[in-house]
């Protein structure tokens, strides 16, 4: 264990570790997908349907490093679904619906767990989803309801056992505004509530409990200005705010929610005739201190003010 800090780092002497001959195999995944899919248009194209089917094969092993044999192993598949409906009443308004079904690869046990290392066979996740559109002219919004049932995985604090027999499902509300209000100002706006439940725990401990990593408010918003001083040049802006989320599926610690202001501009020529673009973007402009996120049973610092530069040429 060594005690440092970032801001005044202790420095170690270089490990004198031998390199090894070879890395022996550990794992191995092969994943497998034919897709069907077909759309239906139908009363002037006011209604579409679009319906497929998946066949999904997971072919996953593990391996002793020593001896190099093979030491658990399955191969399963499924056939999924997916549908979609979208009907348009009339010219601005469009209602929607659709379903769809997954195949996952199953967790493997990390190390640290009694049983570091066991594979877990996939599981299935389904989401459905409706949802209406409204186009006003200058700005069109977006209102959907979800619900996405998934396997969850955790490790068993009690007895120190990773397990994957869990089940997690979101339901939520999301509405979306797009559009631009006034000429070269262009606005863009999402609110989001989820409620993050777990359905099947180990033994029913925490069932009801609220999901960890599941913020329940989201909200994002994001501006443009195409200055009117200098020809090509937009400016800007965007803040994200994110509810506190729970850590641990018992619920007993929590990060608290954070509130992120980036800035940024972009400049659009042409050299020689390409179209040139010059992106410059502060993430943190205000340089925020937070947990980004509680996902796997771990915390995700939030990156410190950050300044990007791209350019990019269209040929």
């Amino acid at each position: 264990t060594v005690f440092s800090n970032v801001y005044d780092p202790v420095y170690l002497a270089k490990p004198n570790i031998a390199r090894p001959n070879g890395l022996a195999k550990a794992t191995e995944s092969r994943l497998y997908s034919v897709a069907l899919a077909d759309t239906l248009s139908f009363a002037d194209d006011r209604v579409q349907l679009i319906a497929g089917v998946r066949h999904q094969q997971i072919d996953a092993s593990n391996f002793n490093q020593v001896s190099g044999e093979r030491t658990t192993r399955y191969d399963k598949s499924a056939i999924t679904p997916a549908v979609g409906l979208t009907v348009r009443p009339i010219e601005q308004l469009s209602l929607y619906g659709n379903y769809i079904e997954g195949l996952s690869q199953g967790p493997t046990a990390p190390e640290g767990a009694i049983n570091a290392g066991e594979m877990f066979a996939p599981a299935k996740s389904k989401q459905i989803e409706v949802g209406a559109k409204y186009d006003f002219g200058k700005v069109a919004a977006t209102l959907s309801a979800f619900q996405i049932e998934q396997p969850s995985s955790f490790l068993d604090f009690s007895s120190q056992r990773f397990v994957a027999n869990g089940e997690q499902r979101n339901r939520g509300l999301e509405l979306l505004l797009q559009g631009e209000p006034v000429r070269s100002v262009r606005l863009l706006g999402g609110v989001a509530y989820t409620d993050g439940r777990l359905t099947r725990t180990e033994g029913g401990l925490n069932d009801g409990n609220r999901a960890p990593a599941v913020p329940r408010l989201q909200f994002n918003a994001a501006a443009e200005w195409d200055t009117p001083f200098m020809t090509g040049l937009t400016l800007t802006a965007r803040m994200l705010r994110t509810s506190d989320q729970y850590v641990d599926v018992g619920n007993t610690q929590t990060i608290p929610g954070w509130t992120r202001f980036d800035v940024g501009a972009r400049y659009a020529f042409k050299a020689n005739g390409t179209p040139m673009v010059i992106r410059a973007t502060v993430e943190n402009v205000l340089d925020k201190n937070y947990w980004q996120s509680a996902a796997r049973e771990g915390l995700t610092i939030g990156a410190p003010r950050t300044v990007l530069l791209s350019v990019s040429a269209a040929f």
